[in-house]
């Protein structure tokens, strides 16, 4: 008996579709890439406060600084994320905040609790 649904052939859009950004992040890739394969000029940078300098090609320069320039940004971005959450968690003043205690057991509750289990199925 053969199944009454039909297989669908895959279609290049929507494929396209799925991967648009593995496909944006190659081409950007493969740009950077042509970059400093066409841009051998030397270059000496140097760092400021008298923290050294490196001497490379201006293709290769480019690409460590847009590696710190990720770097940095991805840095910001945690710190911008963990700052909304922290104002989030708080109320608007409404009701006193809930502390973490209310959902801790109280200190002696391991003290109260008697030793194992009882009759364990495993023994």
């Amino acid at each position: 008996m053969a199944s009454p649904y039909k297989r669908r052939r895959p279609s290049l859009v929507r494929n396209l579709w799925i991967y648009r950004k593995l496909i944006v992040l190659a081409m950007v890739l493969g740009l950077m890439l042509w970059f400093i394969w066409a841009n051998n000029s030397a270059v000496t940078v140097e760092f400021p406060f008298g923290l050294g300098h490196l001497s490379s090609t201006v293709g290769l320069v480019a690409l460590l600084s847009a590696l710190a320039g990720a770097v940095v940004t991805a840095l910001a971005m945690a710190v911008g994320v963990t700052f909304r959450r922290i104002q989030a968690s708080r109320n608007d003043g409404d009701e006193p905040a809930a502390s973490l205690d209310d959902d801790r057991p109280p200190p002696d509750y391991a003290a109260k609790t008697p030793d194992g289990l009882s009759d364990p199925k495993w023994s």
